[in-house]
């Protein structure tokens, strides 16, 4: 209970200062993804890109955060933005080659054409 009022405290906060960096937007959500609180985290990610601060990392912790709430297609679309962005990123690659693998089923679990006869 202590948690959740702690974090009902901070919102409150961190929604009534006028001048919030968009660092310190950033730091929050990441903060909230910490504690488990995808969707809210998630809000303040897309809040952050709707001030037009598109970054790669703000579209890879989206995805992350669709990828936890079940939204794979979601997160594929947010991981290829994020890639799109920063090419070179490992992290960013090696979190889209996950869900792919995730997405994929392998090959062996793939329905057979049947033969006919």
């Amino acid at each position: 209970m202590k948690t959740v009022i702690t974090i009902i405290s901070a919102l409150i906060l961190f929604s009534s200062c006028s001048k919030q960096t968009v660092r310190s937007e950033f730091d929050f959500a990441n903060k909230l993804a910490q504690r488990g609180l995808w969707k809210e985290a998630n809000y303040r990610w897309e809040k952050s890109l709707s001030k037009g601060n598109d970054s790669a990392s703000i579209h890879n912790n989206i995805a992350i955060s669709m990828e936890q709430r079940g939204d794979l297609k979601g997160a594929l679309k947010e991981y290829k933005k994020a890639l799109k962005i920063a090419p070179g990123n490992r992290y960013i690659k090696e979190n889209l080659k996950r869900l792919e693998i995730r997405i994929k089923p392998p090959e062996d679990k793939k329905p057979r054409k049947e033969k006919k006869k």
